[in-house]
Formats: structure tokens, C-alpha cells, sequence
């Protein structure tokens, strides 16, 4: 990574209301391999939390980046059987136990820098609607797997515990990559800052430089009113937030 620093800022936010606790939204973080992540779990899915804190804290660590979607399935499959062994023992109502049986889900959005001179990129992965968004200036180069807030729904496709039961899912992984520079900005965003972001896009530019800001300023508290007032306005919704922002700086 000669020649490259990165500022890393992370920003977790519960849904109104609750406490950061009970947030289903997960970030991976592991700046000397150059990768991140971003997993959302499903609220109405078994132990969600547990599952995107799985996925986004294993997938940072593991020794070779997953960036295939066969690979993605392979590593899924062994996270999944973590997470069930992981239940054994636990004492269920007839509920619970059904809900179990059907395993978790999440989103997930995954990245990978990689610095090479004259040919620095990105590669990322993704299942779900958890997002990747690539800025240089003022202009958005890339964003996966949904670029245009009008594009999220209340039921996505999203990354199975129990990998075998979802054969169609796995059509459905996303990898895209690009091209990175000094003072390009690469954002993972769980579904609801994503919507939100991408809606501002399009329509206030002046919010964004904000919200840009006050991350880029670990600014939590404001971060944290932003959204909140945000919420009540019924621009963004009342979901949990998770947010990674990497900068691409040179030396």
C-alpha cells in the first residue's frame, strides 16, 4: 500500500427508541487488509444480529478476500453452520424454534481495495441491499447492487444462514469493481441510509455535504441528530443505520 493512506470512519445508529445494543446492522473493519463490510440483519429473522456480526467481522478477517459468488456460497455455507452450532443447547418456545428451523438472514456488501502503482482498484460483493457507493468529487462512479433509490423494496433477496434451502438466491450475488484515486470516497450503507442517500442524490446535494461532513468529522451526536430529525420528516426510515466511510488519501 506504498504511497496510500486511508481515513476509516465507522457510524452505527439503532432505530428509534432502542438502544445501540438491539442494532441488527453489523460493520467489519480491517484497514491493513484493506477491507470492509457492511451486513444488515433481518429483523424478523432468528438471531440477526448474531448472523451480520458474523458476516461482517469474519469476512474482514479471513485470509484471502471471498469476491466470487461461488466462493461467497463455499463461505457462507461453513458461516452458517457456525452460526446454528452456536444455538445448540439454547432453550426455545415452539416459536423460536420454528423460526430457527428457517435459519437468519441479512444483507451483505463487502470491499476490497487493492494498491498497485498506476493501477489502485476496488472489488466488492454483495447480496441483499446493503450498498456500496464510489464518489470522486462531486460525481458517483459506481454503486452496487442498487443505484437508484427507487430500486429497494420491503423483500429482498438476502444472505441465507442455511445456504442449501436458497438455491435461487445465489443467482442473485452482485461483484462489481472499479478504478480508485486519491480523494475518492467509498461508502457501505445498510438499506435505509442507502434509500436515503441515493434519494438526496437526485434531490439535495447540500444534505449530503453535511451528512459527509459530520462523518468525516466523527461527529456522532450530530450524526445521530441528523438522522433522527431525518426520521420524523419521513425522508429516511426508521431502521437501523450502519455506515463505513474509507478516503482514499495520498501520502
Amino acid at each position: 500500500m506504498s504511497g496510500w493512506q486511508l481515513q476509516t470512519r465507522q457510524f452505527l445508529l439503532p432505530k428509534s427508541g432502542h438502544q445501540l445494543s438491539e442494532c441488527e446492522d453489523a460493520v467489519g473493519i480491517n484497514a491493513l487488509k484493506s477491507r470492509f463490510a457492511v451486513a444488515d440483519g433481518a429483523t424478523e429473522a432468528f438471531d440477526a444480529r448474531s448472523w451480520a456480526r458474523l458476516l461482517a467481522h469474519s469476512w474482514v478477517e479471513i485470509e484471502a478476500p471471498v469476491l466470487t459468488p461461488e466462493g461467497f456460497r463455499a463461505w457462507i455455507e461453513a458461516q452458517g453452520q457456525s452460526l446454528h452450532d452456536s444455538w445448540n443447547g439454547l432453550k426455545l418456545s415452539w416459536y423460536a424454534e420454528e423460526k430457527a428451523r428457517a435459519g437468519s438472514f441479512a444483507a451483505f456488501v463487502g470491499l476490497q481495495l487493492d494498491f498497485k502503482a498506476g493501477a489502485s482498484s476496488w472489488k466488492a460483493i454483495a447480496l441483499g441491499d446493503s450498498c456500496l457507493i464510489h464518489r470522486r468529487n462531486k460525481s458517483v462512479l459506481g454503486a452496487l447492487p442498487i443505484a437508484d433509490y427507487q430500486g429497494f423494496n420491503a423483500a429482498p433477496l438476502l444472505v441465507p444462514s442455511r445456504a442449501s434451502m436458497q438455491e435461487a438466491v445465489w443467482q442473485q450475488v452482485i461483484v462489481g469493481q472499479g478504478t480508485i484515486e486519491a480523494g475518492d470516497v467509498l461508502l457501505l450503507l445498510s438499506d435505509a441510509v442507502a434509500a436515503w442517500y441515493l434519494m438526496l442524490l437526485e434531490r439535495d446535494e447540500k444534505a449530503l455535504a453535511r451528512f459527509d461532513n459530520l462523518i468525516r468529522d466523527e461527529r456522532e451526536a450530530e450524526l445521530a441528530t441528523l438522522f433522527e430529525s431525518e426520521r420524523v420528516a419521513g425522508r429516511i426510515k426508521d431502521d437501523d443505520i450502519a455506515v463505513v466511510r474509507v478516503e482514499i488519501m495520498g501520502l
